[in-house]
Order: C-alpha cells, then sequence, then structure tokens
C-alpha cells in the first residue's frame, strides 16, 4: 500500500508581541484570508479518503492553518503533535513508517518541511506560508518516494 505524505507550511503569522513566545504566535488576518481563498483550490488536489489523517504541529499558527485546510479535507482523524513544532525529524519518519493511514497530512514549519520534503523524494523546493507538496511513497521501508505536486503559497 503507498502512502501520500502532504507536507504544508503554517500561513503568514504575525510578529511576537512582547511577553508572546513563538508558539503563540497567530496567523495575520491577510494569512487567513490568504489560506481561505487559495486552499479550496489547493487542498482540493489531495485525494482524501476514510483513513486519512490530519497531523498539526502544536503551535497556534499551524493548528490555525490546519483548521482552514480541513474546511476542505474534511478529515475525521487529526492528530496535534509537538514534534512537528520541534522539528524533530526522525519522529516524524518514525510515526509515518508505522502509520496505517494512506493519506497524511502535515502542517508544520520551514525549514523542516522543506527538509522533510527533501529528504523524503530528493527535491528541494522552497515553501512560501502556505506552500503544499504532495509524495507519494511506495517502500515505507525505505521512506522514498516521488513529488506529485507542489503548490507555492499565496502572495502578499
Amino acid at each position: 500500500m503507498s502512502l501520500t505524505v502532504v507536507l504544508v507550511r503554517h500561513g503568514e503569522a504575525k510578529n511576537k508581541e512582547l511577553g508572546q513566545t513563538d508558539f503563540e504566535r497567530e496567523l495575520t488576518s491577510w494569512g487567513k484570508k490568504a489560506l481561505e481563498d487559495a486552499f479550496p483550490k489547493a487542498m482540493g488536489l489531495v485525494e482524501v479518503t476514510p483513513a486519512s489523517e490530519l497531523w498539526v504541529s502544536s503551535a497556534v499558527r499551524a493548528r490555525q492553518t490546519a483548521e482552514i485546510a480541513n474546511k476542505t479535507l474534511q478529515i475525521e482523524t487529526c492528530r496535534e503533535l509537538k514534534y512537528l513544532y520541534d522539528q524533530d525529524d526522525e519522529a516524524l519518519l518514525e510515526d509515518l513508517a508505522a502509520t496505517e493511514a494512506d493519506v497524511v497530512v502535515v502542517v508544520g514549519h520551514i525549514p523542516f518541511m522543506e527538509d522533510v520534503c527533501a529528504e523524503l523524494c530528493g527535491q528541494y523546493v522552497r515553501f512560501s506560508t502556505g506552500g503544499a507538496a504532495a509524495i507519494t511513497i511506495d517502500d515505507k521501508k525505505r521512506m522514498r518516494g516521488r513529488l506529485q505536486w507542489f503548490v507555492q503559497g499565496p502572495v502578499a
């Protein structure tokens, strides 16, 4: 069984305010609107099945991005994973190798999304905010696949 991994960078985030952690940063109003406009088409490329899962960084901006993406995706199984915020590629690759899902949409940060994309398919792509790449993995033991499509995020 093949696995499709869709890597998504969160939308445009606000600058950190005094007393606020990076973890707490929210999407800008423009960032939300841009994703709401772009994601129906971009996320419409994902072939969602009942076995699909949505994995999201626990950072506020990533959770907000996942929420907007899921308006189109309608994925029922959602997992919030702190290691996506921590950018732990070993933990992600282990979970991908072990998952029973056939499609996993992963919402995270850069440089992590770019690095994982290169690791999985040998292609380095530069993700702007809201960018997404789909990779099909036929051999989960090797965790190497093929880049199926890439959509650059909305431009300011």
